[in-house]
């Protein structure tokens, strides 16, 4: 942590060093567990854990806990069956139930972002957005393959493809959450490019999550675990139930998961929004300090001037201290300001509910023919809450930053007249004493904290048949339907036309006031006084805020409805050829797909006619299908060399024809050593959200985007002097002598973001190239290194990029809207919409090396799984390259170790360890001192013990996060609520959890 501190050619190569010192007190628990703890036989899970025959000849089950990189395929990868459960040309790596187990997860999303190569995209900590259009993702769970994205990261459960469960007018990919924990007996991860095999998206790679099948007897688990610090608990309870039949099996199951809220202020170091400051007056920014804003307090405040440097006061009259507190060490504001802490309502972990139903049943129809069945429902709650809502008569109500007028003077307002902070005004205004000039501020504390209840649900089934013709022929045909439906209810909005209505009040004739619209009143309209002036006209007549009366005036519901349904209709005609290269027979696989993706959502007209005081957000509508043909082939070429190929050709509703291929060479040169390399071309159709998308609003900050930013009369080049072309930049300039983003003008800034139908797909080149290598039996080493390469990336130009080049031309042809693109506050000069479009223009190309040693023995079990990333470069629409490469969420090395002991035939224990190499904020220079800029390093420890009381009921107890490890504070891209990067670090802290498992066969 840092709090008042002060200052402090292109080779691939494979750093080969001792682990860093940040891991040694994960290695002594480590130590301690395999010095103390006696040998044993396997635990229950590695005695189910399946292995081919090969394998079996060579070397035991890895133990408990550890994470597989499979050299044999048993599902995902190919069509081919036999191919399945043969040597594979691309690392695959394996993740068992033990491992959910192991950690208490109760989400995939978690026991997968584990794995060295996958990144969380949203999760518990890192969505917990209740404005605009990202409230409808309140409770969702994604992942990313090589930090890629999630749209690029193709989810199958059980090989088949799964329905979205992102909001459509946000973007695309799996929840995560609709798939129960309970069902899953493991899952497969294959990276690298797989679009031959399976289709569009799979650029990344695939994640193919296999649920149980054949399940006989009843399993019950039940755990709940909570943080030694308080908040984040998290609860579940499942039930599985199946039986055999004379041709087949049956199986149900239902659940219930808990995730329970913490909140901001719970943890020290996301209690206040940061800022950072020269504190040393060197030259950078080096100490930590609480952000000057907002001023939206529920008295109201008033400002006139930048950040109110001609006046500052609340509505009482009383002036208003914006001092910037330094923090300690604990975090704490070592002095005082009036400044509103928006922090103390906001989340670190988003509260959300799971409950499900799921079944599932294999039949034999004939001797030659079986049918299977999967049925899935999930039903996931989750809720959040800000703050009350912020608003600004000025701004909010009478749009003048947009042109319009309030139609109030100051000087005559019964708004302000006999008032203290009226006679401030009239003072600080001079000869125009219109409240178009003066910033105000309120916090609508009278109609509660904004929320954001989301309810989705997720309904998916999959049939499928099979039919032998022969014992190396068959055909298989299946058809999924997957539909995933959300509500949406807001709370805490108000309608702006009936507030501006309540502000616009005329004398009743009684002594009072009352609306002016004859029409509003009859519509209950209330006058209101958001400006605090309890001691003005208006507020001796009665009206000194907002009156429950009023408040059924102003209150809106909003929310809104969505929908996304996919279709997949897939054949598969497998077998061997009649003839043989080496003398083994040819494997094929060829067949035929139907897919269609349909989405649509509709916000209420509030929001979407821009007449909320939430972020404006557009409904969409869309669909597009995809045609498709697909071939395989696996070829022994000789006995130590196996080709293996795969082409696709698909035909898209929306960007016409598209085609994909992939070739991999499987080498096993001697015994204890193979050769693989895969090669391929794969591609990423744009998906309904990336099509039909009208524009979803968010809230930037504009800090580093608006150029205009700390320019003065004196500041050199083009972008300067297009600047001071604009007139209210230059009236600031003049006033005060710079334009300088002051208060919450750097973060009101609104970018839409919109959908493009003209958008063609993306493309990606992959290569693969590795060893595996077994010496001894139950030791493997395998090495692969990876190259990915994407072209026509769907993208969107930066805004800081954008409004770069829109300011930096000659000044003759300089044209202040960029395009109709962007809007000023026509006042003060600050942004305050920015729209950005989608186009093909970025490339990404990354690559780097994946380790795994694998040691099993009778007794004992270890792997050691790690990835390095020599680099992640980005090269965006406007042709500047940007390297990604260590920064937070892309650390040179991650690795994580798994191991577990059985003590005895009672009592077994599973360990694992993560570490995250040290990363920088920026790369390159920084305006930050060292101390901040730098981002150490951070290992994480989890242990559970298990004991058996009988064959039929276990009992365990563990802790996640053993060693407390704190996350680092970012100056710069901290998620809001949190201050760091959650998908990163752990931001809960040490947790205890206790759970049991009771199973009859």
């Amino acid at each position: 942590m840092k709090f008042l501190t002060t200052n402090g050619s292109k080779s691939f190569k494979i750093p080969l060093r001792v682990l860093p010192r940040d891991v040694s007190a994960a290695l002594a628990a480590w130590s301690v567990l395999l010095l103390t703890v006696p040998a044993a036989s396997y635990a229950e899970e590695n005695q189910e854990a399946q292995v081919s025959a090969a394998q079996a000849k060579d070397a035991k089950a890895p133990a408990e806990g550890a994470i597989r990189s499979l050299d044999t395929v048993m599902v995902t990868g190919s069509h081919i069956p036999g191919m399945a459960n043969a040597t594979s040309s691309a690392p695959i790596t394996q993740v068992g139930e033990h491992l959910i187990r192991g950690t208490a997860s109760i989400s995939i999303e978690d026991s997968l972002s584990r794995i060295p190569s996958i990144t969380s995209s949203n999760s518990a900590s890192s969505n917990n957005n209740s404005t605009g259009a990202e409230a409808a993702n309140v409770g969702v769970a994604t992942v990313s393959l090589r930090n890629l994205g999630s749209a690029r990261t193709l989810v199958l459960v059980n090989g088949r493809r799964f329905v979205s469960g992102v909001s459509a007018n946000t973007g695309y990919g799996v929840d995560l959450n609709s798939i129960p924990t309970a069902l899953v007996k493991r899952v497969d991860v294959l990276t690298g490019g797989q679009s031959a095999i399976y289709g569009s998206d799979a650029i990344a790679g695939v994640i193919n999550i296999i649920t149980k099948t054949n399940f006989s007897g009843l399993e019950i688990n039940a755990f709940g675990a909570d943080s030694q610090a308080g908040g984040g608990g998290r609860k579940n309870v499942d039930l599985t139930y199946g039986q055999n039949f004379s041709s087949g099996n049956a199986w149900v199951s239902a659940g219930r998961s808990v995730q329970e809220a913490l909140h901001s202020p719970d943890r020290p170091f996301s209690s206040y929004e940061l800022a950072f400051v020269d504190g040393n007056k060197s030259g950078v920014l080096d100490t930590i300090t609480r952000r000057p804003g907002p001023a939206h307090v529920p008295g109201g405040a008033l400002f006139v001037g930048p950040n109110g440097n001609n006046l500052a006061i609340f509505g009482s009259g009383a002036p208003f201290n914006r001092n910037q507190p330094l923090l300690d060490a604990n975090f704490k504001p070592t002095s005082n300001a009036d400044w509103d802490n928006q922090y103390a309502r906001r989340y670190l972990v988003t509260p959300y509910q799971r409950n499900y139903v799921a079944s599932g049943m294999t039949f034999d129809l004939s001797p030659d023919s079986r049918a299977d069945v999967e049925l899935n429902w999930t039903k996931t709650s989750a809720s959040v809450g800000l703050e009350p809502a912020p608003l600004s008569a000025v701004a909010d109500v009478f749009r003048v930053p947009q042109g319009g007028r309030t139609g109030i003077d100051v000087a005559t307002s019964p708004y302000f007249v006999g008032s203290s902070a009226g006679r401030q005004l009239v003072t600080a205004l001079g000869a125009d004493t219109s409240l178009d000039r003066v910033q105000t501020f309120r916090r609508l504390a009278e109609f509660g904290d904004r929320t954001a209840s989301s309810e989705r649900n997720t309904f998916r089934i999959a049939t499928g048949l099979t039919h032998d013709f022969s014992d190396t022929m068959s055909l298989k045909t299946s058809v999924i339907y997957g539909q995933t439906s959300a509500t949406q209810t807001n709370t805490g909005d108000i309608s702006i036309p009936n507030f501006r209505n309540a502000l616009t009040i005329v004398p009743n004739g009684r002594g009072g006031y009352q609306c002016a619209d004859a029409v509003a009143r009859i519509e209950g309209c209330r006058p209101v006084n958001p400006f605090g002036t309890v001691d003005s006209l208006a507020g001796q007549a009665g009206i000194t805020g907002i009156s429950p009366e009023a408040i059924k005036y102003l209150k809106i519901a909003t929310g809104g409805t969505g929908k996304v349904s996919q279709t997949v209709v897939n054949t598969v005609l497998s077998g061997q050829a009649p003839w043989s290269i080496s003398g083994k027979p040819i494997s094929y696989a060829t067949g035929l797909e139907y897919r269609k993706e349909e989405g649509a959502e509709t916000p209420d007209s509030y929001r979407q006619q821009g007449l909320s005081r939430d972020l404006q957000v557009s409904a969409i509508s869309g669909q597009f299908d995809v045609k498709e043909a697909f071939a395989e082939i696996e070829a022994p070429l000789a006995r130590w060399l196996i080709l293996d190929a795969a082409a696709r050709v698909g035909k898209y509703s929306t960007i016409g024809t598209a085609s994909t291929y992939r070739l991999g060479l499987n080498a096993p040169v001697m015994d204890a050593l193979r050769m693989r390399g895969s090669w391929s071309r794969s591609m990423r159709a744009p998906n309904v959200n990336d099509l039909f998308s009208n524009g979803t609003t968010t809230a930037i900050s504009t800090t580093t985007t608006d150029v205009c930013n700390g320019v003065t009369a004196t500041t050199p080049g083009n972008i300067a002097q297009n600047c001071r072309s604009i007139p209210a930049v230059a009236k600031r300039i003049a006033d005060v002598g710079v334009f300088k983003l002051v208060a919450s003008e750097a973060n009101n800034t609104r970018l839409l973001s919109l959908g493009s139908q003209t958008l063609g797909a993306e493309t990606a080149d992959a290569v693969t190239l590795g060893m595996v290598f077994t010496p001894l039996r139950g030791l493997s080493l395998s090495v692969d290194y990876f190259d990915i390469s994407i072209k026509d990336g769907i993208t969107r130009i930066s805004p800081d990029v954008f409004v770069k080049s829109c300011h930096d031309v000659a000044p003759g042809s300089f044209d202040a809207t960029c395009g109709g693109k962007l809007t000023r506050d026509v006042n003060e000069g600050p942004m305050l919409n920015l729209s950005s479009p989608l186009i093909n223009a970025a490339s990404i190309k990354t690559k780097g090396v994946d380790l795994e040693l694998n040691y099993s023995q009778r007794n004992f079990g270890i792997t050691a799984f790690a990835n390095y990333l020599e680099n992640y470069d980005v090269v965006s629409a406007s042709g500047a390259t940007e390297n990604f490469g260590g920064r937070p969420l892309y650390p040179k090395w991650r690795l994580t170790l798994n191991g577990s002991y059985k003590i005895s035939d009672q009592l077994d224990v599973f360990a694992q360890a993560r570490y995250r190499s040290a990363t920088q904020e920026f790369l390159t220079k920084s305006p930050y001192s060292e101390d901040l800029n730098n981002v150490k390093s951070s290992t994480y420890t989890d242990l559970r013990f298990n004991y058996s009381v009988t064959p039929a009921l276990s009992l365990y107890v563990g802790a996640n996060n053993l060693f407390d490890v704190q996350p680092d504070i970012l100056p710069r891209g901290g998620l809001v609520g949190t201050n760091t990067e959650p998908r990163a670090f752990d931001v809960i802290g040490r947790q205890f959890f206790a759970g049991l498992k009771f199973k009859l066969k």
